[in-house]
């Protein structure tokens, strides 16, 4: 019962469901004609650490920890996807293709047909304008009606691919533009590993004399140490404390190396910034922070403490695991304060600023953790030393030479190693990136077109559909007219319901009705007011004309009264001419029976308005006097049932002062139509007038609607009687 109560109220709906999916079906369908076809295509870039690459790289440290690995890690793969759509990147492309777009304006003049085609033929440079590598990125749904260039740089989910997708107006360009954004990608690649070397192997270089002279002079002041004393041995106690500064000299050497790597990388990326003339303008609007300067401090001290840390206990010791939380953390901040930028707006939500800045507030953030552990280190050190050279007999001092000495050739030698490392990888092609899959010309076109016709047709039949379903029931749930159900809780009887198509079935209807009003047993009204509840189409002198006939057919005698003084109407529904009436007869200027005249049915008779259509004021004061009550006494005496068709009663009190003089009042309502709460008013106003619940007739009923199988029959009926008759011979 639920499924046919939906799909009836969806059935009354029908017109605004078919507006909605017409305008949204329909919408979608003609964009996708107007608007300018937009081709795609893609090419596919594999990042891939080969062994031979990978070797090299690890020992500059150009790639992560993981570049071993199978894949990619998530940070890798987020670097990829934000350098594929910077300005070194696209930058090259953008001018190498000569990438334009059409003005907007143009492309409104070019939804009118043939004007697209006439403007592309003949005239193909003009309303274009050169395009920025801001606008071959960003696209929004303004770019539906009005198409550009467009690249898009992802990577694929499930492998450690980038692809490269790409739009345009046609095939060739949009080939063309996702073959040289790869390329590009690939090249930029390649030369920032070759810069990073370049900076590295400087770096390196810059190092080399001072560590070479450190050594040097470790190696001179054990000879002098030996030709001038005699070395004894070292106690136990003595030899751990070496062999604890020996550890020590390696791990700041190793950490010394880090801190080149990372001095290398953040100066290549400050001159990637220094190259473009926004970002060295940039330099004035990046503030250095002395948080910064503070931070250092406090990583200095808390690499101490962990030295101490892990000289006492695990690496696994929640005290150890503590201290180095604090170092991660104090890293993050100097990080977060490298990266702030004041000032300029555009230039700090550029992307490819963006994606430099980050870059160097991490380096930044390397650094000075690896600045202040080494700073820890010399601390460490100095102390470890002075505790060394604090054993008799000079031997101390012997040992502690070697150690650094030791330490020192162990530094130099790696460092020889780093520098050659990146020096080699200056000439080198040290990019991961290979192009797997170019852009090529389809199989079939149709499907590499943008906006799709198929998708298109059935994106507007599904979303048209949803949205005309979702019209109705919103519509449904905000309509405040009555239903049946609601005029079954107004309050009073529902004597009856007539269909609003003349026919068979709402003549039965009124025999209906005719019967439930006047029931041969007991005492039926003798004068019946008829009137709608509220404004709208004369329903009330419809049902007391039809209520009327079917008395009259079934032996009664009846009285049809029009007492809607303002716009009288009875006389020309019964094709009688116009004279006095009602009007006349309560001022006193006819007699009664003078103005009652035969209907169209024996048993039938007609009290038209009057001659003329009174004023609401005159009315008023003709159905207010004295003389309507004796007028309608004396009808009810001569024949058997007098039926009065009043004004509605929301917009007039006409109904409720007839309906003090009458045994029952029957109000037409109209469901679906009237608005619940003025219908209620209505109602109950009438009630208190005539002391009684008025008796209530819905006129048209949603089940008396035309059922889906009369509207398709009364089609084919159309068709049939618009096709032309065959020619008989």
């Amino acid at each position: 019962m639920e499924l046919r109560l939906l799909l009836a109220l969806l059935w009354r709906r029908r017109r605004l469901m078919l507006l909605v999916f017409g305008l949204v079906a329909g919408g979608l369908t003609l964009l996708t004609l107007v608007c300018e076809t937009q081709y795609v295509a893609s090419a596919k870039v594999y990042l891939y650490h080969s062994s031979t690459k990978a070797s090299l790289l690890s020992r500059v440290n150009l790639d992560s920890a993981m570049m071993g690995s199978a894949s990619l890690t998530d940070a890798e793969r987020a670097t990829y996807e934000e350098l594929a759509t910077t300005v070194p990147v696209l930058g090259p492309l953008v001018a190498q293709l000569d990438l334009t777009r059409k003005r907007k304006s143009l492309q409104l003049v070019e939804m009118i047909p043939l004007v697209r085609w006439a403007v592309d033929n003949w005239l193909p440079r003009f309303g274009r304008r050169p395009m920025t590598y801001e606008e071959l990125t960003n696209k929004s749904i303004v770019h539906i009606f009005f198409p550009r260039p467009y690249l898009k740089a992802a990577m694929v989910d499930d492998a450690d691919i980038l692809e490269f997708s790409s739009s345009a107006e046609s095939l060739e360009l949009a080939m063309t533009l996702a073959n040289a954004a790869a390329r590009s990608f690939m090249a930029r690649e390649a030369d920032m590993r070759q810069g990073e070397c370049r900076e590295l192997a400087a770096a390196a270089a810059a190092e080399l004399p001072r560590a070479r002279d450190d050594y040097e002079k470790a190696l001179a002041e054990l000879g002098k140490l030996r030709q001038r004393e005699k070395i004894v041995d070292l106690t136990a106690e003595g030899e751990k404390l070496v062999e604890r500064f020996y550890s020590l000299s390696n791990e700041r050497d190793s950490n010394r190396l880090l801190l080149l790597k990372a001095q290398g990388m953040l100066a290549n990326v400050k001159g990637q910034m220094a190259k473009r003339p926004e970002f060295r303008k940039s330099g004035e609007s990046i503030q250095r922070s002395s948080l910064i300067d503070s931070l250092k401090l406090t990583l200095r001290d808390l690499y101490m403490d962990l030295a101490v840390a892990k000289s006492r206990m695990t690496a696994e010791h929640p005290q150890v695991k503590e201290i180095e939380g604090k170092i991660e953390e104090a890293k993050r901040l100097i990080k977060g304060e490298a990266q702030k930028v004041f000032g300029s707006e555009t230039i700090s939500t550029d992307p490819t600023f963006t994606f430099l800045n980050e870059r160097a507030a991490e380096y930044t953030a390397q650094a000075a953790g690896l600045e202040s552990q080494d700073a820890a280190y010399g601390s460490l050190l100095d102390a470890l030393g002075g505790r060394i050279m604090a054993f008799p007999e000079r031997a101390a001092a012997e040992a502690l030479l070697k150690v650094r000495a030791a330490a020192g050739e162990l530094f130099l030698s790696n460092l020889n190693q780093l520098h050659r490392a990146a020096v080699a990888g200056e000439a080198l092609d040290l990019s991961i990136a290979h192009l797997v899959e170019a852009a090529t010309p389809p199989g079939r076109i149709d499907d590499y077109m943008r906006p799709k016709l198929s998708l298109m047709l059935a994106l507007g039949i599904v979303l048209g559909g949803f949205l005309a379903l979702t019209a109705a029931l919103l519509a449904a749930y905000l309509d405040p007219a009555l239903t049946p159900a609601g005029a079954a809780g107004l309050g009073a009887p529902v004597a009856g319901t007539l269909p609003r198509r003349p026919g068979l079935p709402r003549a039965q209807a009124v025999r209906r009705l005719r019967d439930a009003l006047f029931p041969v047993s007991g005492r039926p009204p003798k004068v019946l007011v008829v009137a709608d509840a509220l404004s709208g189409p004369a329903d009330a002198l419809d049902v007391a004309l039809e209520l009327g006939v079917s008395l009259a057919r079934s032996g009664r005698s009846v009285a049809l009264v029009d007492a809607v003084l303002t716009r009288p109407s009875l006389h020309a529904r019964l094709g009688l001419p116009l004279g006095p009436g009602l009007a006349e007869a309560v001022a006193g200027k006819v007699f009664r029976d003078a103005v009652i005249l035969p209907g169209p049915e024996p048993g039938l008779f007609a009290l038209p308005a009057g001659q003329a259509a009174l004023t609401p004021e005159a009315a008023e004061g003709l159905l207010d006097s004295p003389a309507v009550a004796g007028l309608l006494d004396g009808l009810g005496r001569r024949f058997d049932v007098v039926l009065v068709a009043a004004a509605p009663a929301g917009a007039s009190g006409d109904a409720c002062s007839l309906s003090r003089h009458a045994d029952a009042v029957l109000a037409c309502l109209r469901p679906w139509i009237d608005d619940a709460a003025a219908a209620a008013r209505a109602t109950a106003e009438l009630a208190a007038a005539a002391g009684r619940a008025p008796r209530l007739v819905l006129v048209g009923s949603p089940d008396d609607d035309p059922a889906p199988r009369d509207v398709w029959a009364g089609l084919l009926g159309r068709v049939r009687r618009k096709r032309p008759a065959a020619p008989t011979a």
